[in-house]
């Protein structure tokens, strides 16, 4: 994946871990608000090898570590579409869910001619047993760092997903547990972008001075 927009040279290659810290405060503030709102039309490009542009889909902004929401509506979609997937392999465990499936119709169907208003049901699919059951992702994290390793996880798994940037993430973090975190990043073989008001010590970084002179440090 590749960075560009209009204060750059040239294209900035976001390759595993990359660290762009942006000097000066109103360009980090519009560079901010360009991913917030970034589209295929956006002045922002983000784009890979082919010249394809990243569409809006496939990036996935976190300004907020802590109240991110690894269960998101979207990404249990795409969790119980792979589950539905896993489920279509094992014919004799389908056919054992839709059995039930079938038995539990018929009990709720005595129990809709018995209500006194005419009631309704339509067939169970495995999507809405999936939710029914309470299906998510497990959480167990403590820190900041474990927030940010399983969101990292996660996002290895979506596969749809291209481009994971982080906003003014690094502050949380030691020189130690940034080290960690960047070699998970590396050991999961993921893209991602930390984007930073100001330097960060300990780790490669590009900067963008207040000369928007971009730098390797």
């Amino acid at each position: 994946m590749n960075l560009n927009f209009k204060l750059l040279d040239e294209s900035l290659k976001l390759n595993l871990s990359t660290i762009l810290v942006v000097e000066d405060v109103k360009t980090y503030a519009r560079t901010v608000e360009q991913f917030y709102r970034y589209d295929e039309m956006s002045e922002l490009k983000l784009f890979d090898k082919n010249q394809k542009n990243l569409k809006e889909s496939e990036l996935i902004l976190i300004t907020d570590i802590l109240g991110y929401e690894v269960n998101s509506p979207a990404t249990l979609k795409f969790i119980y579409a792979d589950l539905e997937n896993q489920l279509n392999e094992k014919p004799e465990i389908k056919t054992k869910i839709d059995r039930l499936s079938m038995e539990i119709a018929k009990v709720m169907q005595h129990e809709l001619l018995e209500h006194a208003l005419d009631l309704e049901e339509d067939e169970l699919t495995l999507m809405e047993i999936f939710k029914c059951l309470g299906i998510r992702i497990e959480t167990k994290s403590d820190t900041i760092l474990e927030k940010m390793i399983e969101v990292i996880q996660v996002y290895r798994y979506l596969v749809k997903k291209k481009l994971l940037v982080f906003v003014n993430a690094c502050s949380y973090l030691t020189t130690t547990e940034l080290q960690t975190l960047i070699d998970h990043i590396s050991l999961y073989n993921v893209d991602v972008l930390f984007l930073e008001p100001r330097p960060v010590e300990g780790v490669a970084q590009q900067i963008l001075d207040q000369d928007y002179f971009l730098a390797r440090r």
